[in-house]
């Protein structure tokens, strides 16, 4: 069990090592810190693990990627913290708007919307980054297998190869990580890394 998830894991990296992946890599971060630049924001969603990815992922713009590497905060806001809205919103509406309607109240032209499904079918995450393209959010789709519908709405998806969760947020995890070093490079921190 133990060396089979280790495989597997490594299988998926294998097949996302490529220059395509790289290049997709770099204009993402590009994308994030251009945004950046021009006093915009990134807003992250995703439900479930995904929900705590996007948390992880606003934490390490807000705060640092590295303790060792201070820095100043970048503006990043996780869709999934606010209890308060999203008891609300769900309990009077349900909960297929509940990021859309956050995307609508606090995205901006300009902003970076990071959409996280698994399965890229998630109906909440597809009428959020609809919304985000509508009000000219770009939207960077994180998914698994072929991408489903989150694909064909984001500007830039990565799909990782897989069907299992589990891989494909550990995917996700080093995705964000890679991007978030390359805009904290971009921007002129000291001591950034790739």
């Amino acid at each position: 069990m133990v060396r089979n998830a280790i495989n597997e894991l490594q299988d998926i990296l294998d097949k996302i090592n490529n220059r395509y992946f790289e290049e997709q890599l770099l204009l993402v971060s590009e994308l994030v810190g251009n945004a950046f630049k021009t006093r915009n924001k990134i807003l992250l969603v995703g439900n479930g693990g995904s929900a705590a990815e996007a948390q992880h992922m606003a934490a390490e713009y807000t705060a640092t990627l590295s303790s060792r590497n201070f820095r100043n905060g970048l503006p990043a806001i996780a869709l999934t913290t606010d209890t308060s809205f999203l008891t609300a919103w769900s309990n009077d509406f349900g909960v297929n708007d509940i990021f859309a309607r956050q995307v609508e109240t606090l995205g901006c032209d300009g902003d970076v919307l990071f959409a996280y499904s698994t399965s890229g079918n998630s109906e909440n995450i597809i009428r959020a980054a609809e919304v985000a393209k509508s009000k000219q959010i770009s939207v960077v789709g994180l998914t698994g297998s072929e991408g489903g519908k989150l694909k064909s709405i984001a500007q830039t998806c990565f799909s990782v190869p897989s069907e299992n969760t589990a891989r494909i947020q550990e995917c996700h995890t080093l995705i964000g990580h890679i991007v978030c070093a390359q805009v904290e490079k971009l921007l002129g921190f000291p001591f950034a890394k790739e």
